[in-house]
């Protein structure tokens, strides 16, 4: 009975998630974190409402993520030295501060959320389809495409820790990504192209 019953709980997750989109920034943590650093380090994003910023602790030394008193939305990590990672999605539109609270100085930035739709996003919307299926699964997923001048995407599988758990290369021959060793739960999957120039984010359940 409570297998049915979280079968159902599951079920009624996948239904609303399906057809969702949703986008995730990856900050690399570390000494270097600051607004003026360049590529993954820069700690200063603007994303949309709902979407999810992943924090990875880049380098050695044990560090958190903290908002501050101005911040919009309150949020703080436990220490974590190298290999951690948290992570926040965001749901309020407004300017969000936040620090390492031992290495204020050194380790801070601002996470600038605007409204959904706001970004213009490289996404494969405007150059193809992809379908996701199925829904939740037990064991495989199916990723097929149909992209202009693409023949084979990068998948990356997470958890809702923002750990990657899974990677793969599909192809148009090759479209299934196996999970069945995967826990039960919620997952994100990260589609891009190989020059990484597009991107898609799908959400799937495993039960």
């Amino acid at each position: 009975m409570i297998k049915k019953l979280l079968f159902l709980c599951l079920l009624m997750l996948a239904t609303s998630i399906a057809a969702q989109t949703v986008n995730t920034v990856t900050i690399d943590w570390s000494f270097n974190s600051t607004p003026s650093a360049t590529g993954n380090t820069k700690s200063s994003r603007t994303i949309e409402v709902g979407d999810t910023v992943i924090w990875n602790w880049y380098s050695g030394g044990s560090h958190n993520v903290q908002s501050t008193s101005t911040a919009k939305e309150s949020f703080e990590s436990s220490f974590f030295t190298q290999g951690g990672t948290f992570s926040k999605t965001f749901t309020q539109v407004g300017t969000n501060d936040y620090i390492c609270s031992p290495h204020r100085t050194n380790m801070f930035g601002t996470i600038t959320v605007v409204a959904e739709g706001t970004l213009s996003i490289a996404s494969f919307d405007a150059l193809g389809t992809i379908s996701m299926y199925p829904n939740p699964t037990d064991s495989k997923l199916t990723i097929d495409f149909q992209i202009q001048n693409t023949e084979k995407l990068n998948i990356k599988v997470f958890n809702l820790l923002g750990k990657e758990v899974l990677t793969k290369q599909i192809s148009k021959n090759d479209t299934s990504v196996m999970v069945s060793n995967l826990n039960n739960g919620v997952y994100i999957v990260r589609i891009t192209s190989l020059n990484g120039e597009n991107s898609m984010t799908k959400r799937f359940v495993k039960i």
